[in-house]
């Protein structure tokens, strides 16, 4: 492994690399709407961010959307095996909950009972991805302890007419087929197309032998979605949009007591929304609708017992405003609203609802050198009573390329409906959980020159009331206590001849109430991403090292891999891609017991119009 390491960060100071930078923090026409809920410029923003462009995407030949957050700073993944298996994300230690998933500026109906399951994301759908770290729980409410994730699947009215069809195989009798168009409809309108279908029959991804002996688990998604945009006015424009996606996956369930279980599960998800947008000199205004519905039904093979049914809806209201008072000072401010209901149709816990309305405001003032921000949210929830809290943050110029910034903020997480009311052989929810807490702290300072950019983070997250699952009850309750989590980020992006690099490193201290390092969580990390481009050929390499963590009685060693692409261009619009995943067939868990694939090999045919 540290051999391994080493060799890493000599080829990526010295050797060509080849994958895209993942985050490019250093372009000033780069426009983000995450940090603050209306578009700015990355380089205003004053939290750690980092954006994904559907380019990225392709250029590194991702699969999933897990592949592509892997490579972020401050990101861990956890996976029960391969492709479709249960996932969770660690931004800086924080839980998987701890940290918010929107899709275009709205929450997953899945977090009504818990975290999102990123393999349910269809990656052809994502045109971009917003990523910022850092407490913003005073601008988006609950969850936003780690950070906020953002995946963007819209366009707009300024979208030039284009179409993509892709075609692929690989490993594990993997299939794909791809569809993707934004069109134009006269000067003011955009319609917007996507449809796709993947399979994979998968491989054993929790081996006990003994009990489920030659036993795959597999996954095939089918997913669609369609939006059209319209410019009404220079004032005034707005859009309509579905998605949907229909999962199968298989996932393993066995047991010395249960015995053989091989479980097929199937999710099928709908989102409908409609927005306007109003802009006149110094005032911004924008209002989203959003009614969201998910079905899961999970069947004990050949006895074709249903082990879980349940549903999850989501309806949610936002209204946004910005106004410029100065040419230095801009004030936003808000309303959000959001009913949760979780349906356990299995009979166990019955139908469960709560309302939850936000108010919000913002203040931006810049005047160079200095520039500072200060946000403040009152959320008041039905089940919980209301909930206060706050984040200021400050950015110093010391010359023309280096700025220092801050910040301090307070944070939480509520207790979700199935943490409140689930109820079952193996566990029993608690009415009377208090949300989680956390109190944030950033230092940073970032570096800009034309050789590439530099950005080195400290930080410091301390969370209280921790809701933990205790087996013994079985039941959720708040931890005593106050977890701490500390670390360090270095971010670098720079160039040598044709050859592009993005590295990051994370060395953190992640430790509960007790002192003990967090379950699952790796206290150092080391990615390495570059792309280069020889002719006709593009190139893409991604190196990751991860030290060892804890599990439960368990502990899991260190480890690394390497990923190469691929991308040969036939002609103008026509490529030939390629791709193996863990080129040197590293034997590793993410999970302890749950098997990573080996050496995966994927091949597709690309055509652009």
């Amino acid at each position: 492994m540290k051999k391994s390491l080493l060799a890493a960060t000599i080829a990526s100071l010295c050797l060509p690399s080849f994958a895209s930078s993942a985050a490019d923090t250093t372009s000033d026409d780069v426009m983000v709407v995450t940090a603050n809920r209306f578009e700015q410029p990355i380089t205003s923003v004053l939290a750690p961010f980092n954006v994904v462009t559907r380019q990225d995407i392709d250029n590194v030949q991702a699969k999933t959307l897990t592949e592509v957050l892997s490579l972020l700073p401050g990101v861990q993944i956890t996976q029960n095996g391969g492709r479709g298996q249960s996932s969770s994300i660690f931004v800086r230690g924080a839980n998987s909950d701890q940290v918010l998933v929107l899709v275009d500026g709205i929450r997953m109906a899945r977090s009504v009972a818990g975290n999102v399951d990123f393999n349910q994301i269809p990656l052809t759908q994502v045109e971009r991805i917003e990523f910022t770290r850092g407490a913003r729980a005073a601008i988006y409410g609950s969850e936003a302890i780690g950070g906020v994730i953002n995946i963007i699947t819209l366009t707009g009215t300024d979208t030039p007419s284009k179409t993509k069809l892709d075609l692929g195989i690989g490993s594990h009798n993997y299939q794909e087929a791809n569809a993707s168009g934004a069109y134009k409809i006269g000067d003011k309108t955009v319609l917007q197309l996507a449809a796709g279908y993947e399979n994979d029959k998968g491989y054993n991804v929790h081996p006990q032998p003994g009990l489920n002996d030659g036993d795959k688990h597999g996954f095939d998604s089918r997913n669609a979605s369609l939006a059209l945009h319209h410019q009404f006015s220079d004032q005034v424009s707005g859009y309509v949009a579905t998605r949907w996606y229909k999962n199968h996956y298989q996932y393993d369930g066995s047991s010395i007591y249960s015995g053989h279980q091989y479980v097929r599960a199937e999710t099928e998800f709908n989102d409908y929304s409609a927005g306007l947008k109003y802009a006149q000199d110094s005032y911004k205004s924008s209002v989203i609708f959003d009614y969201q519905k998910q079905d899961n039904l999970d069947r004990i093979d050949k006895t074709n017992v249903i082990n879980r049914q349940d549903q999850y809806h989501q309806r949610n209201v936002q209204w946004h405003n910005q106004y410029q008072l100065l040419s230095t000072l801009s004030v936003s401010g808000g309303i959000d609203w959001r009913q949760e209901q979780w349906n356990d149709l299995t009979g166990f816990a019955g139908n469960k609802e709560r309302d939850n309305t936000g108010y919000y405001a913002i203040g931006l003032w810049d005047y160079s050198p200095v520039s500072i921000e200060t946000s403040v949210r009152l959320d008041d929830n039905q089940q919980y009573g209301t909930h206060s809290t706050y984040n200021i943050a400050g950015g110093w110029y010391l010359n023309d390329n280096i700025q220092l910034r801050g910040s301090y903020g307070t944070a939480f997480k509520a207790p979700n409906l199935y943490q409140l009311y689930v109820k079952s052989a193996w566990s029993t929810g608690n009415t009377n959980l208090n949300p989680e807490t956390s109190k944030n702290i950033d230092v940073s300072l970032h570096a800009d020159y034309d050789i590439g950019s530099l950005a080195v983070t400290a930080y410091q997250m301390r969370i209280d009331d921790l809701i933990n699952y205790t087996g013994g009850v079985p039941s959720y309750e708040n931890v005593a206590g106050e977890s701490k989590i500390k670390g360090v980020e270095v971010e670098a992006d720079f160039d040598t001849g044709i050859i592009s690099h993005q590295l990051n490193f994370d060395f953190k201290d992640p430790r509960d109430s007790k002192g003990q390092q967090l379950i699952r969580r790796e206290k150092f990390s080391f990615k390495w991403v570059g792309t280069a481009s020889y002719g006709d050929l593009d190139t893409a390499v991604t190196y990751q090292y991860h030290g060892k963590r804890p599990d439960f009685d368990a502990e899991l060693p260190a480890y690394d891999t390497w990923d190469l692409a691929l991308t040969y261009w036939l002609q103008p619009k026509l490529a030939l891609k390629g791709r193996v995943a863990n080129l040197l067939n590293e034997d590793y868990e993410t999970a302890a017991g749950y098997v990573m694939p080996g050496r995966t090999f994927y091949t597709s045919i690309n055509y652009q119009f």
